[in-house]
């Protein structure tokens, strides 16, 4: 499909893959997309800037950022994210209308042939194809009001503004900055019955507001407070709502002159909030900021996943106001017309840009055509024929055999998030053996700035794009934990090497197939990413401990930080931060002390706080088949400041000690074990680039052993379990 794309201010159109359809999402043959001038032209001008200018304008701040981004990721990790920066590419467009050609399995508010309009940013996008969450959208009954709708998510923007403002019947209200959302809030307020005061410096936009029957049009130029004292008998509007976007903090200030006492102030343009105190400190006003469209906003569970709130408790809902903008549309009770009166065809985009720049128009549509492409057919096929391993019969499954690759080694890379670019990307980018063949993410505006940044010819954003490529030998998968085990078994059956990031399972039924799998085909090339093995640190320590006497003591503290239950990682799909962070030192425990795990005892902690949870605060003791006692505390109630990784090891009456990477002391062993590093190494590149010259060599001696993977996995199922518990202990039959 074609989608409108930005890159250092220049628009360009792409070809690139039609949206996937989601469980809880619609897939919507876009008819029109609403061109906001305000939003828009401003993120352009943005993205013109240079990337010295951007960092010099707030230099303190981003100079904070730079220097922070390189204590946590080190030089090459920053310097990736600079390129990154540098090839940034943005989806332009967040509100749009057309017909659903697709529904997920879990949506029985739409159906096929239903129109809609559409909302969101890198959702509701300039593109011929949306993949809508149902909270997203809403019907649009009549045809013939597609173009008006496709101006939904503005309306709405307005909508919540002038809610916050919490206007009643009679009330007074001065609207500043007539212009796109300006003049729909004033129509918004004029139909409540409120008198309304329209403000602007541009006398055209004061003419449009007065043919749609705003009470008072002011020039901001001349002298308005004495002119709203006057037709506010001196007292004052009740509200203010500010639409306006700019730097200057006259603009809030004057807010406050206009607003009687005990009144509101709203902001929903783009203002910075820098304003005097004493204005809001003698008339006592209420300071509000309005939030996009409405609650539910940046919440995931409600816009992600379809979960609505309470009618009763939350009346208006950001697809609740979506709805009656567009009631409000059909039902003609709104004049907008004026705001898509011009039209571009999607391959005109620098026109209508150049239309609303010059012209100073408030908006225009982008149309496109209304066929259903061929691609979006097989896309929707593919959908339905969508299969889990559930289905899978791992009773007899043998894997083809690899098969060596020629020259180069062809990558395919599955997921391209942030820990793929800081990390495991300029790795492999780095390695001279490896070639980024493709790259497979369902972010095309992301995706299209990882293939810049690495010169990646091909992309797609479905697994078979990578599977059923005969020149890829290795496929790298970085996606959603929930994804791994799956994108795996379908990865290796298609004769490819695997390299996941962890976990490698996040349930027990996983793992029990993994495990058959395994047994089944010993010989698979296949590792997980737990990389704390092949720290350099690790790898001298091993050293030390392999000629030992006697069983290892060691304790490991990771003061994890506090992560938001919202976070993506702490959703039940995904296994939560045991299964995703704890597993590397399980791993460790098992690596240090060459055995597994025979028992484990758990303990967590008990407080009548949610925020800290006991998911997020435990200690496991893990008594080892060699007699090695290994201790692991985790917790998210530390400070950061104290760093984050911290080991001891006792045995044999030596001691060794060591912080986050950086520092390494021994006592009892030669001064020469001893190392302090400026930057942490936690093992990701020895362990990738050992994995790729296994895949060159066609070995079998894999840098993790199977069962190490399938011991570590089996410990961190079971201590996620105990922890979710309150505690307890459990004996493993190994």
């Amino acid at each position: 499909m074609r989608q409108l794309f930005l890159r250092k201010g220049n628009l360009f159109l792409q070809d690139v893959p039609i949206p996937l359809l989601e469980d809880n999402s619609i897939l919507v043959k876009v008819y029109y997309s609403f061109i906001s001038s305000g939003t828009e032209l401003a993120t352009i001008g943005e993205s013109e800037k240079n990337l010295i200018k951007k960092i010099t304008e707030n230099s303190s701040k981003n100079v904070s950022k730079i220097f922070g981004a390189i204590k946590s990721d080190g030089p090459m990790g920053t310097l990736s994210l600079i390129k990154n920066k540098l090839s940034l590419t943005s989806a332009l467009g967040y509100s749009c209308s057309g017909k659903v050609v697709a529904v997920g399995k879990n949506i029985d508010k739409f159906k096929i042939g239903d129109y809609v309009a559409c909302a969101g940013a890198n959702i509701a996008n300039h593109a011929e194809y949306a993949s809508v969450p149902v909270n997203l959208a809403v019907k649009v009954f009549n045809k013939n009001n597609l173009k008006l709708a496709s101006l939904t998510t503005i309306g709405s923007i307005a909508m919540q503004g002038f809610r916050r403002a919490n206007l009643s019947l009679g009330e007074s209200v001065a609207v500043i900055g007539l212009g796109l959302i300006g003049q729909i809030t004033a129509q918004l307020c004029k139909l409540a019955g409120c008198k309304v005061f329209g403000i602007d410096i541009d006398p055209s936009r004061l003419e449009l507001a007065k043919k749609n029957g705003i009470d008072f049009v002011l020039d901001a130029k001349t002298g308005i407070e004495e002119q709203i004292n006057f037709l506010t008998k001196h007292k004052g509007v009740d509200a203010t709502i500010i639409a306006a976007a700019g730097r200057d903090k006259s603009i809030i200030n004057n807010a406050m002159t206009y607003t009687r006492r005990k009144g509101r102030v709203v902001l929903v343009g783009n203002v910075d909030i820098n304003f005097d105190r004493d204005p809001f400190y003698s008339k006592e006003i209420d300071f509000l900021i309005s939030c996009a469209y409405g609650p539910g906003r940046y919440d995931s569970n409600y816009e992600n996943k379809g979960i609505d709130y309470p009618y009763p408790y939350v009346r208006w809902t950001e697809n609740r106001n979506m709805d009656l903008f567009v009631e409000l549309i059909e039902n003609k009770k709104i004049n907008i017309g004026f705001l898509a009166d011009q039209e571009f065809d999607i391959s005109e985009a620098e026109r209508a840009y150049f239309y609303l720049k010059k012209q100073r128009g408030l908006g225009a549509l982008f149309t496109f055509g209304q066929n259903i492409s061929r691609e979006a057919l097989n896309s929707i096929e593919s959908y339905k024929k969508k299969d889990s391993y559930k289905n899978q019969n791992f009773d007899n499954l043998i894997l083809p055999k690899y098969v060596s690759p020629r020259g180069k080694i062809q990558v395919g890379f599955i997921g391209v998030g942030g820990f793929a670019k800081v990390k495991l990307l300029p790795i492999l980018n780095r390695n001279r053996f490896v070639n980024l063949h493709t790259l497979v993410d369902k972010n095309n505006s992301n995706m299209l700035t990882v293939a810049k940044t690495y010169g990646v010819k091909k992309i797609g954003n479905i697994t078979d794009r990578v599977f059923n490529d005969e020149d890829i030998s290795v496929v790298v998968i970085a996606t959603p934990h929930k994804y791994h085990f799956e994108q795996s078994i379908d990865a290796l059956k298609y004769r490819k090497a695997v390299f996941v990031e962890k976990p490698a399972v996040v349930n027990f039924e996983q793992l029990y197939l993994l495990e058959k799998l395994f047994e089944q085909n010993p010989k698979v090339l296949y590792t997980v990413d737990f990389n704390r093995s092949f720290a350099p640190f690790n790898l001298i320590i091993k050293n030390v401990v392999s000629n030992r006497a006697n069983p290892l003591i060691i304790n490991y503290r990771m003061n994890a930080g506090y992560v938001s239950k919202e976070h993506w990682v702490n959703d039940k799909e995904n296994g939560g931060r045991i299964i995703g962070e704890a597993c590397h030192i399980f791993d460790l425990f098992c690596f240090l002390t060459d055995a597994f795990p025979v028992s484990v005892s758990v303990q967590t902690i008990n407080s009548h706080n949610d925020d800290a949870s006991n998911i997020d605060n435990f200690i496991a003791t893990v008594r080892m088949s060699d007699g090695s006692c290994c201790n692991f505390t985790y917790s998210s109630l530390g400070n950061c400041a104290m760093g984050k990784e911290h080991m001891e090891i006792l045995f044999d009456g030596k001691s060794i000690w060591m912080k986050d990477y950086k520092v390494l002391k021994g006592f009892g062993v030669p001064v020469s074990f001893n190392r302090t590093d400026k930057y942490a190494d936690k093992g990701h590149q020895y362990l990738l680039d050992e994995f790729i010259l296994n895949v060159r060599i066609s070995s079998h001696k894999l840098p993790i052993p199977l069962k190490r993977i399938i011991e570590t996995s089996r410990l961190t199922l079971t201590v996620d379990k105990l922890v979710r518990n309150n505690g307890g202990f459990e004996v493993f039959d190994n």
